[in-house]
């Protein structure tokens, strides 16, 4: 997936270290994100705290939802070739 940049949002990794002061303060009101660029590739993106945590929940989301999906999925379903703790360590000559 690709994501588009303005222009105003792309700096490079030189301005970034020369006026990172700046950039920080600018991220609070003149822009939402910063993408950071070094030899013409897109290395890093700069952004508000509240931005990256509202996508760490989201992600964080999805991935109970992907653990739900599966294990609703699984419930229920006989797997074949099972066998139990107590039968597995008879079977080995562990049991107790």
């Amino acid at each position: 997936m690709a994501i588009a940049y303005k222009k105003d949002e792309i700096l490079s990794a030189s301005r970034v270290a020369r006026s990172f002061g700046q950039v920080l303060a600018d991220l609070s009101g003149k822009r939402r994100r910063v993408a950071v660029v070094k030899n013409n590739h897109l290395e890093a993106i700069l952004l508000p705290i509240e931005d990256y945590e509202t996508m760490a929940e989201a992600l964080a989301i999805l991935e109970h939802l992907e653990i739900y999906r599966l294990v609703r999925e699984r419930k229920g379903k006989k797997r074949p070739n099972t066998i139990s703790l107590d039968a597995l360590l008879k079977e080995q000559g562990l049991a107790v």
